[in-house]
């Protein structure tokens, strides 16, 4: 072979060298860029549920002008991502979220200029791209906005003695079964304001249920698209839909302080329940309902010429959400419908007597209550609850598992009784939301009626004479029901029963 070829070689091998190694240059310039572009290396995806467990910062407005389609943890939950739609241009931009000083999560970065994009993948990898150029080793725990009025809570830190500790408390505190429930809480707890300055102390004594109740009326109002303005210390919640403003007051039905009229044990039968809600339950509704109307909030400044509602949960004993809401409407309106096989009857009632008490019926008959517009109703807002809704979210352990059992409403125009259910929780197509079970009572003789489409997503009713009852009811809506908690043990333990039952 002649010198000139051998070199002529030589020449192509090494210009196939450089060429290929031009080529990995390229293909690993390109894998950089793809892996930077990935937002998965980053942290994971989430659910439009899981997100909402930890984001409570959303305002009314941004719900109309931006349509969200992805949402996303970040460096080991300490930033949350949402990738969204402007709905004004239709282009795609991200926020990124990370803990203030009372740890709820609020805005910290967000699309700018170029930063939004044409379609969703662009937008995704915009994202991307922010994270690993300005918070790849740089992500902090806490990004404080210096607005914040208060450190926040610490719900399940002790701030009282054992002793004087609510049962309830203790054992949502202390047991693995209720583990989403503390965690949801405690995310919960982050956007709430305390305007007393003593939350912390009421949650754990025996005011326990009374400030769930009070937790569960504020995630109800954040998911449901509302501003609140807690600027006075009553009423508990000052509400905005845009223009229209509602006051909502919180009060429960608690157990007997009285030794000399003690609550009855829980009922049995339906006949004992039936019982009970002609007479004990009104009173008991009553005496908690007067007691707000007694305050007359709607003569403060603040409130004059404004809707003001009352928002009542029954704790006066583990069960009694199950089986007294029908005493409520009675007590209302002072009328109590029943069901024979004749179809349904109306009844006037002029009074409840129980014990030797008696107390005249038609709450909104009385006087000054034309000042309340409605009283708003749910047995939903328990442990329980708390519970199911951390786990949909994914923040309960994975062997524990939930069945739900029990009514709901019956849509078909013609029915008459309820339909009874029971639901894995576990199961993927299982839907439960913080409206579920919401009812509002209206008082047909309100001098500042609460428009119904303002809560558009609970039951309304009302009652006239001419009409008789009439509303709207959700369709399906969960009328009560309560919750078997299980340890992976012991469903695998049931479901072998339940299939040997078959055998």
């Amino acid at each position: 072979m002649s010198k000139s070829k051998t070199k002529r070689n030589k020449q192509k091998k090494a210009g196939q060298e450089q060429l290929k190694k031009q080529i990995a240059r390229k293909q690993a310039k390109f894998r950089a860029l793809a892996e930077a572009e990935n937002i998965l290396n980053f942290g994971r995806k989430l659910t439009r549920r899981q997100f909402d467990a930890y984001c409570y910062c959303r305002e009314p407005l941004a719900r109309f002008m931006a349509d969200e389609v992805e949402w996303y943890s970040l460096f080991d939950n300490k930033l949350l991502a949402t990738v969204f739609r402007d709905t004004t241009d239709n282009d795609f931009g991200y926020i990124i979220l990370g803990r203030d000083a009372r740890r709820l999560f609020r805005c910290i970065d967000l699309s700018h200029g170029t930063d939004f994009k044409k379609n969703l993948s662009e937008a995704r990898r915009s994202l991307a791209r922010k994270l690993k150029d300005e918070y790849v080793g740089n992500v902090q725990p806490l990004y404080p906005q210096d607005d914040e009025k208060d450190a926040g809570f610490k719900l399940f830190k002790d701030v009282i003695p054992t002793e004087d500790q609510h049962p309830l408390y203790v054992m949502l505190k202390n047991e693995k079964r209720f583990e989403a429930a503390r965690n949801i809480l405690s995310e919960i707890v982050n956007s709430f304001i305390d305007n007393d300055g003593h939350f912390e102390r009421e949650f754990q004594s025996m005011n326990f249920q009374s400030k769930l109740w009070e937790l569960y009326l504020h995630i109800y109002i954040h998911n449901a698209g509302f501003s609140v303005d807690n600027n006075h210390p009553a009423p508990d919640f000052e509400v905005n839909f845009f223009s229209k403003k509602v006051f909502i007051e919180a009060v429960t039905v608690n157990p007997s302080q009285n030794d000399n009229r003690p609550d009855l044990d829980a009922p049995e039968t339906s006949e004992e329940i039936k019982h009970r809600n002609e007479n004990f339950m009104p009173i008991k509704f009553g005496s908690s309902l007067f007691s707000k109307l007694s305050k007359k909030y709607w003569e403060k400044p603040h409130v004059k010429s404004k809707p003001l509602v009352i928002a009542v949960h029954d704790y006066h004993n583990n069960t009694s959400m199950t089986w007294s809401r029908t005493a409520l409407s009675d007590y209302l309106y002072g009328v109590r419908a029943s069901v024979d096989n004749e179809g349904l009857t109306l009844e006037k009632i002029d009074t409840h007597t129980w014990e030797g008490k008696e107390i005249s019926s038609g709450f909104f008959n009385q006087e000054n209550s034309e000042n309340i517009s409605a009283v708003l109703f749910s047995n939903q807002a328990t442990i329980p609850k708390f519970n199911r809704m951390g786990k949909i979210a994914g923040l309960g352990c994975d062997d524990v598992h939930m069945i739900r059992q029990g009514l709901m409403y019956n849509p078909n125009p013609d029915a008459l009784t309820p339909i009874p259910f029971s639901k894995d929780v576990d199961d993927p197509d299982y839907e439960e939301s913080w409206a579920d079970g919401l009812v509002m009572y209206h008082n047909p003789n309100a001098i500042h009626p609460v428009d119904p489409d303002i809560f558009h997503d609970i039951s309304h009713i009302s009652y006239s004479d001419e009409k008789g009852f009439h509303g709207f009811h959700q369709p399906f809506d969960i009328l009560d029901s309560i919750t078997i908690v299980l340890t992976t043990a012991e469903k695998e333990e049931k479901e072998a029963e339940n299939s040997e039952s078959f055998l």
